[in-house]
């Protein structure tokens, strides 16, 4: 990228603390769920402990939901920002792209989302002291309720993580190291930002995913319907075949362990030629003009 800008303390800043932002919010969305918890009985504190058994499988689910409701105004504003001021510096703009080229996302998605679950699942077989890292976090978001789960994981989750990692994260840190370490970069925090090893691994290839469909279709959008679809379509097999076991909103063989080889790689085969293809007519015909 020419004219990059400087690496200072307050850019740096500027990238990482989108983040910060969302956890601090999500804190307080914690705190009030809590006291509301306790104020209705479901929220017991005893000998100085709280005891949150019975708020249910779902409280967690709903933290993140009202944490992402209260923090997506403030992410859209800090867009709205940024987009500003890359105007007034004279940084090109793109004119959009017609809406149907935006359905091409949603079969890549899909085809990706099996294409890298069938990544995890082969690492899990290879060290199965990995396989169960995703558990809590399973249960939490595919044994809730199903309108809950598609608010959250199918529709803010998406938005908040789209605009933060994509939208701001790796844009601000491409302005000042480019493209390759920024995408790095990016898809290592956004890995460790889901704090399981199933997960983390699934959602570093899915940053890559994710910044190709950004860097096509040069709007925040396009990524955001890629992760909507791709956590759509795992919520929408995980209900209809109540399968619990997944790696990072995708979908997952329960039986991973049994699963022979030759079936994974299989469907590794077939979803990632169907991914590169939808892939290739992305890349082929997806051309925003600078305006």
């Amino acid at each position: 990228m020419k004219n990059r800008e400087r690496v200072t303390i307050g850019h740096l800043w500027g990238a990482f603390y989108p983040v910060l932002l969302y956890f601090g919010i999500t804190i307080v969305a914690g705190v009030i769920l809590m006291v509301m918890a306790y104020l209705e009985g479901k929220l017991v504190i005893q000998n100085g402990k709280i005891d949150v058994s019975q708020l249910g499988d779902s409280f967690s689910l709903m933290l993140t939901f009202f944490g992402a409701l209260m923090t997506v105004p403030f992410l859209i504003l800090i867009k709205h920002l940024d987009l500003k001021k890359q105007k007034l510096i004279g940084a090109y703009g793109y004119k959009s792209v017609a809406i149907p080229k935006y359905l091409l996302i949603i079969p890549f998605a899909v085809t990706f989302m099996y294409s890298a679950n069938m990544i995890v699942t082969m690492i899990e077989k290879i060290f199965p002291s990995i396989s169960h890292s995703f558990d809590e976090t399973a249960k939490a978001i595919y044994g809730a309720n199903i309108y809950l789960q598609i608010a959250t994981a199918v529709i803010l989750g998406p938005i908040v993580e789209e605009l933060i990692f994509r939208g701001l994260m790796y844009i601000r840190l491409k302005r000042m190291f480019g493209g390759a370490v920024a995408a790095l970069v990016t898809g290592l925090i956004f890995g460790i930002y889901h704090m399981n090893i199933s997960q983390g691994i699934y959602a570093f290839i899915f940053s890559y995913a994710a910044i190709f469909v950004y860097e096509k279709y040069k709007n925040i959008c396009a990524p955001i319907i890629f992760h909507m679809a791709a956590n759509g379509i795992s919520v929408l097999v995980s209900f209809l075949f109540k399968d619990y076991n997944t790696s990072s909103g995708s979908v997952q063989n329960s039986a991973s362990n049994s699963t022979g080889w030759a079936s994974l790689l299989l469907v590794f085969g077939v979803s990632t030629l169907l991914c590169v293809m939808f892939g290739l007519l992305i890349k082929n015909f997806v051309n925003p003009k600078k305006k």
